[in-house]
């Protein structure tokens, strides 16, 4: 589990309109809250002329409380270098959290964006094909002029450089929304990736365009970005702590016996934005009149495509999944030459990985080169690391992202769901769950989000869990044999 703060990049700065000639200061001040007004970081923007252009370089720092030990502070630098004509030609970010920093660029050279991933241990690169009309200003501009009466959908393509990738950007007004006494208006914006919803933020539009605040909700909790002065954004932050936050207390308790069995749930959406959560081996979903209906058990689902192209991409080493790296190949390849199953061999790779999951550190997202050096980190790690080892070992895998259910008490609450991440595997002709976290899967793993281990598809799954309103669970018994 992650703090959500870092699911508003590319989307924060949309604040700002157009810019002075400055320089040297940052020109705009963000305070950073929970859902609760608790001030836990700030955020800003500086502008500054260049020869050829301008850098507009966009900051955040949010104050992350540590169990056991002193607060750390989260940092995300952005800069975007733009030519004369504002033309963007690099884009580069910075997140570092206490000592641990990783680093991405993209340099623009024509319809391409040349992407590249570096840490203290790896670097990766890859290329992303650009649209005319790819935007790399979260849209910005067209904020500005953008007539809901007349334009009630303002859609565009923005670039998005944590996942490498073009998205689909759809604003709109919010449902039922109206400017208010000051002219600010309610907006919802949706992100997708093709077809699929990755995000979702609610913005306060004013009249002339800028967004005066960003509130991104996850499961449980919300963060908001408001725009403000220096001297408030610059008051001493309360160290954040997420764990609290983000869990919610189940609307029924699950007994033991049903965990194992057959789960049906039926969820509805909040602001009427639907989404179709994956099929996995485990989860068989079906449209409602009224929402979706999630059906968990051992063979419920269909599994994910495996057809040779899905599981090629499955097999692929990126730069969260280092699966062709020598020191996690060296810890697979004994059990990959083993003349088990595959999912004997995904067993033992579950509890070799165990053995490099020493401490238990809920702040940062790491890869599985990263975590295999720190030796810590929480289940998004622990999903990352074991799916690395997989694919090292020949076997397709995936990252799954969503929530679990938790009968213990855990950080004050019990009987809730909490966000968690698992890993998929295609072993012996079929999709399975492996958690090496929780040590075992059960049904009360509900799947939201496949990705390969990156910060978007572990994000988007705490967005789409905060869409979700629940309506009702039920175990599904099979009548015995007569």
């Amino acid at each position: 589990m992650k703090p959500a703060w870092i699911s508003l990049s590319g989307i924060l700065f949309a604040c700002a309109a157009a810019q002075a000639a400055a320089a040297t200061a940052p020109s705009h001040w963000y305070v950073i809250t929970t859902g609760d007004g608790q001030v836990i970081g700030h955020a800003s923007r500086t502008v500054t002329p260049t020869s050829d252009g301008r850098e507009v370089m966009d900051a955040r720092r949010v104050s992350l409380a540590q169990q056991g030990g002193p607060p750390k502070e989260a940092v995300q630098k952005t800069l975007r270098r733009e030519d004369a004509r504002g033309r963007v030609r690099s884009v580069e970010s910075t997140a570092q959290t206490g000592k641990d920093e990783t680093r991405v660029e993209a340099l623009i050279v024509g319809d391409e964006a040349r992407i590249t991933w570096t840490s203290a241990l790896d670097r990766r690169t890859a290329v992303t094909r650009l649209p005319a009309s790819v935007r790399f200003d979260g849209g910005e501009a067209l904020l500005r002029t953008w007539d809901p009466p007349t334009r009630p959908q303002l859609t565009f393509d923005s670039f998005d450089l944590g996942a490498g990738a073009v998205e689909q950007v759809v604003v709109e007004v919010a449902p039922g929304a109206a400017r208010d006494a000051e002219g600010r208006l309610p907006v919802l914006r949706r992100t997708y990736d093709g077809e699929t919803l990755v995000g979702v933020a609610r913005l306060l539009v004013n009249r002339d365009g800028e967004i005066v605040s960003t509130t991104q909700a996850m499961l449980g909790a919300a963060i908001t970005f408001r725009l403000t002065d220096e001297k408030t954004a610059l008051a001493r932050p309360m160290p954040y702590w997420p764990l609290g936050d983000t869990m919610i207390k189940s609307p029924f308790r699950i007994p033991p016996s049903a965990t194992k069995s057959h789960i049906r749930y039926r969820f509805g959406f909040r602001d009427g934005v639907a989404f179709t959560p994956p099929r996995t081996g485990e989860q068989r979903v079906a449209s409602t009149a009224s929402g979706v209906e999630i059906d968990i058990c051992d063979a419920c689902g269909p599994g994910l495509p495996s057809d040779p192209a899905a599981l090629a991409e499955a097999r692929r080493p990126t730069a969260w999944l280092q699966s062709d790296h020598p020191r996690l190949k060296a810890i697979a390849a004994p059990i990959a030459r083993m003349s088990i199953s595959d999912t004997a061999k995904m067993e033992r790779l579950r509890r070799k990985a165990a053995r490099y999951l020493t401490q238990v550190d809920f702040s940062g997202h790491y890869s599985a080169l990263e975590t295999l050096s720190r030796r810590r980190g929480d289940c998004t790690e622990a999903a990352v690391l074991l799916a690395a080892l997989g694919r090292s070992a020949g076997i397709p895998t995936r990252v799954v992202n969503g929530l679990v259910y938790s009968r213990e008490r855990y950080h004050g609450v019990s009987h809730a769901f909490m966000p968690h991440s698992w890993t998929v595997a295609y072993v012996d002709g079929e999709w399975r769950s492996f958690d090496l976290a929780l040590d075992a899967f059960d049904n009360t793993h509900i799947a939201l989000t496949v990705g390969d281990g990156d910060p978007r598809s572990l994000l988007a799954a705490g967005q789409l869990a905060s869409l979700l309103v629940w309506q009702g669970m039920v175990e599904v018994r099979t009548p015995p044999a007569s």
